[in-house]
């Protein structure tokens, strides 16, 4: 038998290329990256499986940070001469008919917008290379937009907006992911120019407000994107991701939400979301993480989750510090002066209450079947054993299922984490984390154990402590 009658099932080649560059994303290893052009080279069974790979992220960044993607210059930033350049090198593949197939797959396109935003102006072609790309990469699900400084989708040229708009319009975009764009239009997640939208993902990113002549302008209904006075596109916070479905009379619903909220301003944004009528009627899953402060958590407080009739899964998780006081006192024994910290324990106790009660807001019943609390308390200075003892855990009882019914009848599991980040005045012992572990763990089961109790009714418990530097 001849080498070249030698043939693999072309499923094996597939998952031979898998394991050697696991993931979907942009290749970041040079020694993967090498491997895979050798594999193009091997034969026809490995090259289509390896281009498959190889040309399933395409990037356009001016930052030379990819294999083989090096400038000529000794700076990471390739000139404007260099990055036109590429970018029509790379028209010109796409144009050979020995490499018909090379749109076909690309599946992501990322493209990195430099600080001047050279990358939008004409001399690169990136207009001409998102026309090319809308006729031909078929198979384009995820849309990526982002930034290295804020900037406003408005100063995109219009030529290179409307080759933005005809990728999601002509291809199966089901993803659009911004990091720091503002006043993107909410037109391009209707169902006329994104119609396979599925996630839209924001870093820092926010819509443009529709006003309702604007959008009388632009040919569609402000039904489609608000209720009532509620621009809902315009009211997301700036960071998550949203999942999306379009109705059948061309409405924009959002069916879930995964946000993390760093600003007063966003924290009232998920309020007006979450009281929504048209939010509560179509809401299934909600994850919201709140940053640095509960008093972002307490914004948000009154949302009687009962009033959200899809509503399946509920995650909230709190981010605190706990408070820090210094008192400076004079040693009895050496007579020089020392400095202690001290920190409120009782922050602790605080967080747990204002999350517990904003499960239980409202007289309305709710279909909730998931419910999952974390709290991260950072920059806990490890003074021993016994410093958790003045922690009331008690809250924790209201997260049994047994309590929980009254208010969530239909609940069927229930999960409390609690992340701990410990610090040390000096380098000490990391044995220290798994007592802390225990110890906490210890006090959590007995605040939530009642005699006697079905222990299926209890919360799952999960506690996490590491050391922070």
């Amino acid at each position: 038998m001849t080498t070249s009658s030698i043939t693999f099932p072309h499923e094996l080649v597939e998952a031979f290329v898998e394991q050697l560059a696991p993931g979907r994303g942009a290749i970041l290893e040079e020694e993967i990256f090498q491997t895979l052009i050798a594999c193009t080279l091997t034969s026809k069974y490995f090259s289509f499986a390896a281009r498959k790979r190889l040309f399933s992220t395409l990037v356009i960044d001016r930052e030379s940070k990819y294999p083989l993607q090096k400038n000529t210059s000794r700076s990471k930033i390739r000139t404007e001469e260099e990055t036109s350049r590429r970018i029509n090198s790379f028209l010109g593949l796409l144009d050979d008919e020995r490499s018909s197939d090379l749109a076909l797959m690309i599946r992501r396109l990322y493209i990195i917008v430099d600080k001047e935003r050279f990358i939008f102006q004409e001399a690169t072609n990136l207009h001409g290379l998102l026309r090319s790309l809308s006729n031909r990469a078929h198979n384009l699900s995820i849309l990526r937009v982002w930034g290295h400084i804020w900037f406003s989708w408005m100063t995109i040229p219009q030529e290179t907006a409307d080759g933005l708009q005809a990728l999601c319009r002509l291809l199966p975009v089901n993803r659009l992911s911004f990091n720091l764009v503002y006043d993107i239009p909410s037109t391009i997640v209707s169902v006329q120019k994104c119609p396979r939208l599925r996630y839209i993902d924001f870093k820092k990113s926010k819509f443009r407000k529709l006003e309702a002549s604007m959008s009388a302008g632009l040919n569609i209904s402000p039904a489609n994107v608000t209720s009532r006075k509620l621009d809902l596109l315009g009211n997301l916070p700036t960071n998550g991701i949203y999942e999306i479905r379009y109705t059948s009379n061309g409405r924009t619903h959002i069916i879930g939400i995964d946000s993390t909220i760093h600003l007063f301003g966003d924290s009232q944004r998920l309020n007006q979301l979450l009281r929504d009528e048209r939010i509560r009627s179509s809401l299934r899953y909600c994850r919201c993480t709140f940053s640095d402060t509960h008093k972002l958590l307490s914004t948000t407080k009154a949302i009687d989750f009962g009033t959200m009739v899809l509503l399946r899964q509920l995650v909230i998780e709190l981010h605190i510090g706990l408070s820090q006081r210094y008192e400076v006192s004079r040693d009895i024994i050496t007579s020089k002066m020392r400095m202690d910290l001290y920190e409120r324990y009782e922050d602790i106790t605080d967080a747990m209450n204002s999350l517990i009660d904003y499960l239980y807001y409202g007289n309305a019943q709710s279909a909730l079947r998931k419910i999952k609390v974390t709290l991260n308390v950072e920059r806990v200075l490890c003074k021993g054993t016994g410093m958790f003892d003045i922690v009331d855990f008690s809250s924790l009882q209201r997260l049994r299922i047994d309590f929980l019914r009254k208010k969530h009848p239909l609940i069927q599991s229930t999960q409390f984490h609690m992340n701990i980040g410990l610090m040390w005045h000096n380098s000490g012992p990391l044995a220290g984390e798994s007592s802390v572990e225990k110890i906490v763990r210890k006090l959590v089961t007995n605040a939530i154990t009642l005699p006697s109790n079905d222990k299926s009714l209890l919360p799952k418990i999960h506690i996490c402590a590491k050391r922070e530097h």
